[in-house]
């Protein structure tokens, strides 16, 4: 088969979607791949081109939104693909919806699935009245954000003000104050999934000084068993978004687990490395049928 993997930056940049280790799983299993970056395709009336050119004849597009800014500036490269007539994994509405960390506390709160004590507040002076609600420490996240980018710690209001005062000035966007989960201990789980079923899982730990437990920013992963709460958790969460290949983000605490967030282009080299589980195999083998 001929497999395109839809990448949604420079080529400078693709390393962020994996593009590596799918094209040697694809090639060990028999498989072509076809680069496909989203930033060169243009739209004229009803015709699609990539470069100027026809789009080269795949037989499953595989989406990876490496992308962090507002999500919406992609929707039509995707639609117009599946509108065409092509396979495309993970190219339903909700691959955007993914992207933007305030939508989805909307999502879980309207399904009922547990997460941290969180407050949307786009003044300064409305995420300072929210922080003293939930209590010191918090937890700042902006909307669009990834890797961990965006992500801050504010043990006190000394330290809050002046980063929701930045970012009110840097983005003006609205910002998530997120209640401090003391004794996950700084890790979090990582469930991958693909196709609606759990594929890995791996715990990882912040490095010192951060709260970050993300790989790219030195956060370390280990193996890990899933309770049964947690992979209902995971699998409830997928099934909700609706998207085949899917980062689910738990924490533990006190009060069971708590999903963090969904990631629809998740990362995979520390997942596997950590669990010798050959992740890019299994994305091959769903996306070609197998």
């Amino acid at each position: 088969m001929k497999i395109g993997i839809l990448i949604f930056s420079k080529p400078e940049l693709d390393h962020f979607a994996g593009v590596e280790r799918l094209e040697e799983a694809a090639r060990t299993l028999g498989h072509a791949v076809v680069r496909l970056y989203e930033p060169n395709f243009s739209l004229c009336a009803d015709e699609l081109l990539l470069d100027g050119k026809q789009i080269p004849e795949v037989d499953v597009i595989i989406s990876r939104p490496n992308f962090i800014e507002e999500p919406s500036l992609h929707f039509y490269v995707v639609n117009a693909l599946v509108e065409k007539g092509y396979k495309v994994l993970n190219g339903k509405p909700s691959f955007a919806i993914a992207k933007n960390k305030i939508e989805q506390l909307r999502i879980f709160q309207k399904n009922g699935l547990p997460y941290p004590k969180s407050f949307v507040a786009k003044k300064p002076e409305c995420a300072l009245e929210a922080a003293k609600q939930i209590g010191f420490p918090v937890v700042i996240k902006v909307a669009f954000g990834t890797i961990g980018k965006g992500v801050f710690y504010a043990p006190n209001q000394e330290t809050f003000e002046p980063i929701v005062e930045y970012l009110a000035i840097r983005d003006r966007n609205p910002v998530i104050v997120q209640e401090f989960i003391k004794e996950a201990d700084r890790k979090d789980l990582r469930v991958f999934i693909v196709g609606g079923k759990i594929v890995a899982a791996m715990e990882r730990c912040a490095p010192e000084g951060d709260i970050r437990a993300n790989a790219s920013n030195g956060g370390i992963g280990k193996v890990v068993a899933l309770t049964k709460e947690e992979k209902e958790l995971a699998l409830r969460t997928v099934n909700v978004f609706d998207l085949e290949i899917v980062g689910v983000d738990l924490i533990r605490s006190n009060r069971g687990p708590f999903v963090l967030e969904v990631n629809s282009n998740p990362g995979f080299s520390e997942l596997e490395r950590a669990t010798e589980i050959d992740v890019a195999k299994a994305i091959i083998l769903f996306a070609t049928g197998n």
